[in-house]
């Protein structure tokens, strides 16, 4: 179970072996493992590069192995610290929920939820349900965290969020994925463009103009690669980008056209450009996720906020 020693520090005791592992001791060796280093480890959790050191050392007698290979300027994770990671990594999480749980009140005056996401998911589909509930519950905090596909996963598996919307096509262990949002892809262009005017488009037709693509570590470009995969189209990427801001911004400029779900699609019409159907991928969707950690309670905020998210998000109830 778990015992506060005297100094206010939760200890993870273990009646079997008889270890004292404090939560310091896992947040230190985890920061460790991630940065490689014992001083920027430090760095990051404001503490002495001795004081890291020694309780990453205590952490290796309480196990009785070492768990890192150190050289004059690198600290390497060995096997054992890798087996260590995830249940470490488990541990933290559901401390760092417990702690937000607790601070809240169960009549929602007060209270914080996390939120990850891509910069326009935020932008195009989380910022007007987010407002709309603190306009109802004004003593809820939102912390917004805007991360690629791979960062959303990240930090809702390590528990430094509560919530993530991201596009993924594959389980992910150790996290639930619920689909929130099923969006068909559109055409975008700038207004001068030859096909401004057309409401819906043959993907064909877009062949002889400019592809503007996101790179593939981008959950959108993954999905057009399966639709592509199953049609004869092949775009040559002409430009390819790191951002669907950036993708959007060139469009903008006439300098191509993009392919997009319709969030993006919307956001492209508030900013200028034209949105075209495209008739022979009516039948494609880019499925966004709302994703949550499979075993951690989530804090009383966040439970809530997630009952009220279907009027939003209809797929979700």
């Amino acid at each position: 179970g778990e015992v506060p020693c005297h100094n206010g520090i939760f200890l993870l005791h273990s009646v079997e072996d008889g270890m004292n592992i404090s939560f310091r001791q896992l947040q230190v060796f985890l920061a460790v493992y991630e940065a490689g280093s014992f001083t920027v480890a430090a760095n990051g959790l404001h503490i002495s590069q001795s004081a890291a050191s020694k309780m990453v050392a205590e952490l290796e007698n309480q196990l009785g192995m070492p768990l890192f290979e150190r050289t004059t300027r690198t600290v390497v994770p060995n096997d054992a610290a890798r087996e260590f990671f995830e249940f470490a990594q488990d541990v933290t999480a559901t401390m760092a929920t417990a702690k937000r749980s607790i601070t809240e009140l169960i009549t929602l005056e007060r209270g914080k939820v996390s939120v990850a996401a891509s910069p326009l998911m935020h932008y195009g589909l989380l910022a007007g349900p987010i407002a709309s509930y603190r306009q109802r519950y004004p003593g809820i905090d939102f912390e917004i965290h805007e991360c690629s596909t791979d960062e959303t996963l990240d930090r809702v598996r390590s528990g430094v969020v509560d919530i993530g919307f991201c596009a993924t096509d594959s389980e992910i262990s150790g996290l639930e994925a619920t689909v929130a949002i099923e969006d068909a892809m559109y055409a975008i262009v700038d207004d001068a463009h030859p096909l401004a005017r057309r409401r819906s488009i043959r993907a064909a037709e877009l062949l002889p103009y400019n592809y503007i693509s996101l790179r593939d570590s981008y959950s959108i470009r993954r999905t057009l690669d399966q639709i592509f995969a199953r049609t004869p189209l092949r775009f040559e990427n002409h430009i390819e980008v790191g951002s669907l801001t950036a993708a959007l911004g060139f469009a903008r400029q006439g300098a191509g056209f993009l392919i997009v779900p319709g969030y993006a699609a919307d956001i492209a019409q508030q900013w200028g450009m034209r949105r075209i159907a495209i008739s022979d991928l009516a039948s494609f969707r880019h499925r966004i996720s709302l994703i949550r950690r499979r075993t951690t309670r989530l804090s009383v905020a966040a439970r809530h906020w997630l009952a009220v998210l279907p009027q939003s998000f209809p797929l979700l109830k």
